[in-house]
């Protein structure tokens, strides 16, 4: 006697498909999550980096070009300035050193000897009353300390006036 083979077709069930979808799903949700929720204390930590690096490179171009330079806070962010014939010159074609925004949630707050300056006081009609960092070409730098902070945390940004700037991560806020 023969026996008959039952068919069944070949593939995979909807069970097994639906199971399939379901850990791609888990999967890819992790992966966006991860991906997007970026943390903030990473994006404030890159940030203070480049802000310590490009006050450095400031520091080191007014000295290389034997010409004074200055930072200045903006309402949004901060821009490095040059004396031009007797008048401070935004730095507006240089690609490291043109006028940067923070990222949104990122504030900058500015302590010169040993008062904490206002952004908003950083821009006025009197360009002499605005607080400044000054980059001289002898490779001093007014002495400051500077946060960069969100809600949750801080970094520190400290130059001594021999021109030697430091980075360091502060307490949570």
């Amino acid at each position: 006697m023969r026996r008959r083979k039952s068919v069944r077709g070949e593939g995979f069930t909807l069970l097994e498909l639906l199971v399939v979808v379901l850990i791609i799903g888990i999967t890819l949700s992790f992966a966006v999550l991860s991906i997007n929720n970026r943390s903030r204390a990473q994006t404030l930590g890159e940030e203070a980096q480049r802000f310590a690096a490009r006050l450095t490179l400031a520091s080191q171009e007014a000295v290389l070009n034997s010409r004074e330079m200055a930072l200045q806070l903006t309402d949004d962010g901060y821009e490095f300035l040059v004396l031009d014939q007797n008048e401070w010159r935004t730095l507006e074609n240089d690609e490291v050193l043109r006028p940067r925004r923070l990222p949104e949630g990122i504030r900058l707050q500015l302590t010169l000897e040993g008062a904490d300056v206002a952004q908003d006081q950083s821009e006025g009609d009197d360009e002499q009353a605005a607080p400044r960092v000054y980059l001289l070409s002898s490779g001093e730098i007014t002495p400051f300390a500077a946060q960069l902070l969100d809600d949750e945390h801080r970094y520190s940004v400290t130059a001594t006036a021999t021109g030697k700037v430091e980075l360091a991560q502060a307490g949570n806020g």
